[in-house]
């Protein structure tokens, strides 16, 4: 199995056509035909249901997904070394929405003008998935939000930190102060991040004054939003993570005495001595990002 016969393979599947993925990879339909039944036969299993539209296996799906995955492996790797004296190529950044995330999003602004023939991929995602793509190489970078375990990678945190309260409903009685002490939190009904390393440690901060009452958990923000919107139930959450949403319908209250955290930028360890990651890195850095 080779790389090119993979990319023939993802033609077929996106166009559920012979035909059609020949066309577009300029090849005669016989010859596509061919390569597919000698992969299926090189891997044992059937991959399309041949019929008048050809639609995949499961095995198919499966061989599908990696074979994404291999293919933007690929893409980056062969854009990485199509020039060392000219920066160019895919930057591949991974994050939550946080303050600090926000932040390295708008250095891009300057990093873009600095290196024109950079393009970008921005996955937002929960942590556990943005370690996964770390792992596979399909992130340059993710950023995260502590506490994480980060000893596999290489990071740094970032010196914006962002602050722990409450997402409201704007018609909630709570939304008219200017913040929420943690007596407050007693007594409302609650849903909190599903992470458990970060409920614990908010959960410590906010101290055994706090009578929570937890009604469920959420991966991400939008998940919350009709809860919080349409009801008097609250939602544990950073300011960053609301920056974007509508205040006179959600509006955000922070926690008296404040509560911060940190978020890290992390990246692979070793390979980051050239490309586009490596001047990514060295411009934030330069940039003043970094927390001292």
């Amino acid at each position: 199995m080779d790389i090119r016969v993979l990319r023939y393979f993802l033609a077929v599947a996106r166009e559920e056509s012979i035909s059609r993925a020949a066309d577009a990879l300029h090849i005669t339909q016989p010859t596509l035909s061919r390569q597919m039944m000698l992969l299926e036969d090189e891997l044992g299993v059937q991959l399309f249901n041949r019929t008048n539209k050809i639609t995949l296996t499961e095995a198919g799906v499966h061989l599908k997904l990696r074979a994404m995955e291999i293919d933007s492996l690929m893409d980056m790797l062969e854009r990485d070394f199509s020039s060392q004296s000219d920066i160019m190529g895919r930057l591949a950044i991974g994050s939550g929405i946080y303050s600090a995330s926000n932040e390295v999003f708008r250095a891009l602004q300057g990093f873009s003008r600095q290196y024109p023939k950079v393009t970008y991929e921005i996955h937002t995602a929960t942590a556990d998935r943005l370690k996964s793509m770390l792992d596979k190489g399909l992130l340059d970078f993710a950023i995260m939000m502590e506490p994480i375990d980060v000893s596999r990678y290489e990071y740094f945190r970032l010196r914006t930190r962002d602050k722990w309260g409450l997402l409201l409903s704007a018609s909630h009685p709570l939304a008219k102060q200017a913040s929420i002490s943690v007596q407050e939190l007693n007594g409302i009904e609650l849903l909190a991040t599903g992470r458990q390393a970060i409920f614990n440690e908010i959960s410590y901060l906010l101290g055994e004054q706090a009578k929570m009452n937890i009604r469920g958990y959420v991966n991400l923000m939008d998940n919350a939003l009709p809860l919080v919107e349409n009801s008097d139930w609250g939602c544990l959450t950073i300011d960053g993570a609301v920056s974007y949403l509508n205040p006179e319908r959600v509006v955000f209250r922070p926690f008296n005495p404040v509560i911060t955290t940190n978020t890290v930028l992390a990246w692979r360890k070793y390979g980051m001595s050239f490309g586009v990651a490596s001047a990514f890195l060295a411009y934030i850095k330069q940039a003043g990002l970094r927390q001292e």
